[in-house]
């Protein structure tokens, strides 16, 4: 493919990043919040949701849309990763800053209903793990892909965390729209499983 086209194609795929940020900024809009840090939170946890959600599809099919929109996905691939990371550390941060108390970091296991409530917490520790291996994969050699797993776990959490106590995820229709996006990444990660088989089939 050209690199002009390709460069075309990259293009593209940055408008559906920045159509990311205006989803999140159009649901602030149209679910105003009393006090604007509170819209600050808000838009920092849709914002990142939304921007892990593209990582972890996107990096099912590395090899397909590096082909289509050539080398330059991978460093934006990485850059969408990053910033969604940074993106939902700012969040809690605000948090903290508001409840002033850095016991939002920490997980709680008071029930099941409490650890899924407050889902994100360990969710951010799976995402900066996950993260973290990828940036390391030549050194830990296979086992990056395991523990880079951990995205689609995390991306459960941060749903079950938005649907019962994000403000955000009051409004119906991005509730919705929420649990398409998880049963689209457990979709990519049951696929990705079953690709692995053979492959492990045949090394046996």
């Amino acid at each position: 493919m050209p690199q002009a086209k390709k460069a075309k194609h990259t293009g593209v795929l940055v408008g559906v990043v920045g159509g990311a940020v205006a989803v999140a900024a159009a649901v602030q809009v149209a679910l105003p919040a009393a006090i604007p840090m509170v819209a600050g939170i808000r838009f920092l946890a849709l914002t990142g949701y939304l921007l892990i959600f593209c990582a972890i599809v996107s990096s099912a099919y590395m090899v397909e849309l590096v082909r289509f929109f050539g080398r330059p996905f991978i460093r934006i691939h990485h850059v969408v990763s990053i910033t969604g990371l940074a993106l939902v550390t700012l969040h809690p941060m605000l948090v903290a800053v508001q409840s002033q108390s850095l016991g939002v970091f920490l997980p709680r296991f008071d029930s099941v209903r409490v650890f899924l409530q407050l889902g994100g917490r360990p969710a951010w520790y799976l995402i900066a793990v996950a993260v973290v291996a990828a940036f390391l994969r030549q050194r830990i050699g296979a086992a990056w892909r395991t523990v880079h797993a951990l995205n689609y776990a995390a991306f459960a959490l941060a749903t079950a965390h938005a649907n019962l106590l994000g403000g955000n995820f009051q409004w119906p229709l991005l509730r919705f729209v929420s649990w398409v996006l998880l049963g689209a990444a457990l979709g990519v990660w049951i696929r990705r499983r079953l690709r692995a088989r053979p492959a492990r089939g045949r090394q046996s």
